[in-house]
């Protein structure tokens, strides 16, 4: 019966506290505008932009699986190609001036298909998500400097309160001193009286000056716990790796630009030397930069910042929210 009462005045405690850090919100136009801007504008571009390159790095996925099954059939028809040749030449059967029939055409019909599909990163929305993390990081930057801040003013009020106990203390003493002075010399009784009574107004003084110091110190206090745990709990998606994903985005697309550009090359030709030199450049360029593989790892990068925002913005809006 006694931990639960201790739990439920725990829990009073704690809401008490976090109703007290939303008028802190509500108090600061600054703090109350991102509150209100990261949840509603910020936070669901960013959201909509993971879910537009998480599609599109799935049709990347998939064009590089018809390349690959392009080169699968390109390697086929080439060994089949040379078997002919060697048969032709076997047999005298081929003439010089005879022409070859097109021995590439399976691997030519796949390519086709990457075609039809169009480029992977043609829906590929980059200017709202890319704003959003600006500002987002421009907002973080001036939560930064906003902690520094508070730090600093609440560093300068302990000072002022140390420099306000001190003249305090010797203001009291000293009147408290004359009035001492004044009745050990014998001095009239309204003179003593009113040295006494100016220590006590002095004296009268200190609970009102000590609640002015302790509000402001309340204050700063608050606000660096809201901005602390906006930057520390509610903004836990990282920039920094939102940033790595953007960069990791631009070197795919011009990999996958690469290829694109190679498979059209290999489309426009109607010698199957062309074809073959074509083809020789998109299996190296396929070999030297495992776009597969970077796909993938992007794919996954993807889909843990997807998953991070969920708790992220719970916590935010624990913060900010009633």
């Amino acid at each position: 019966m006694g931990c639960s009462s201790t739990k439920l005045r725990s829990s009073a405690a704690a809401n008490f506290h976090a109703l007290e850090l939303k008028k802190v919100i509500q108090r600061n136009p600054e703090l109350a505008a991102f509150a209100k801007e990261y949840p509603e504008s910020i936070l669901p571009a960013i959201k909509s932009g993971l879910d537009n390159l998480d599609r599109c790095l799935g049709k990347a996925l998939y064009g590089v699986s018809i390349i690959q099954a392009a080169i699968d059939h390109y390697e086929e028809e080439e060994k089949s190609k040379q078997q002919q040749q060697q048969h032709r030449r076997s047999q005298k059967k081929k003439k010089a001036d005879t022409k070859e029939k097109h021995a590439y055409a399976k691997t030519v019909a796949k390519l086709q298909e990457l075609e039809r599909a169009g480029h992977p990163f043609a829906d590929l929305n980059v200017k709202e998500p890319q704003q959003a993390l600006s500002k987002l990081r421009e907002t973080m930057d001036r939560l930064r400097d906003r902690k520094k801040e508070i730090k600093a003013a609440l560093r300068s009020a302990k000072r002022w309160r140390k420099f306000w106990d001190v003249v305090f203390t010797a203001a009291f003493i000293g009147v408290l001193v004359c009035s001492v002075a004044l009745a050990a010399t014998g001095a009239a009784p309204v003179a003593i009286t009113a040295g006494t009574a100016g220590a006590t107004a002095i004296k009268a003084v200190e609970p009102w000056a000590n609640s002015l110091w302790d509000g402001r110190e309340k204050a700063l206090r608050d606000e660096k716990e809201v901005v602390k745990m906006m930057l520390d709990d509610g903004l836990s998606l990282s920039v920094h790796e939102l940033d790595s994903i953007r960069s990791l985005v631009v070197k795919l697309w011009n990999d996958v630009e690469t290829l694109v550009q190679k498979v059209e090359f290999v489309l426009k030709q109607e010698d199957d030397e062309a074809i073959e030199v074509g083809m020789t450049e998109l299996k190296r360029k396929m070999e030297a930069t495992d776009v597969k593989g970077s796909i993938k790892s992007l794919k996954d990068k993807v889909d843990a910042c997807k998953k991070e925002i969920q708790p992220s913005e719970s916590k935010f809006l624990k913060i900010t929210r009633d």
